[in-house]
């Protein structure tokens, strides 16, 4: 299985058989951390984490990407309770993370 993970790209030519694309995506926040223009507490480290991902993940999902789609996107996250994610793991029968990643890298300790 693991064999088949490592050459998803051989086997599927439609998939990229690198992560520029996400490297590229995330440079400009990787940028602003060791620049110093980022916040200095683990709360708005988390806040501005939180809202990069969603509207970088948003930027990529979504066919038209302006204010108005990422405004009716939220709307439907909050009326519905499922994001495209959630959407997402429910199509292809998988099980929401355990524990999230931002958790473990930027404790909530604090935060309300």
């Amino acid at each position: 299985m693991e064999a088949q993970e490592l050459f998803t790209f051989v086997i599927h030519p439609e998939v990229s058989g690198t992560n520029n694309e996400s490297e590229r995506t995330l440079r400009d926040a990787a940028n602003d951390r060791k620049t110093g223009r980022t916040s200095k507490t683990i709360r708005g480290a988390r806040r501005r984490t939180v809202m990069t991902s969603v509207l970088e993940s948003l930027r990529l999902s979504l066919p038209d990407f302006t204010l108005a789609h990422v405004l009716e996107e939220v709307t439907t996250w909050l009326t519905t309770g499922r994001s495209r994610f959630r959407q997402l793991l429910e199509a292809h029968n998988l099980p929401p993370p355990e524990c999230s990643t931002l958790d473990a890298l930027l404790p909530a300790t604090g935060v309300p």
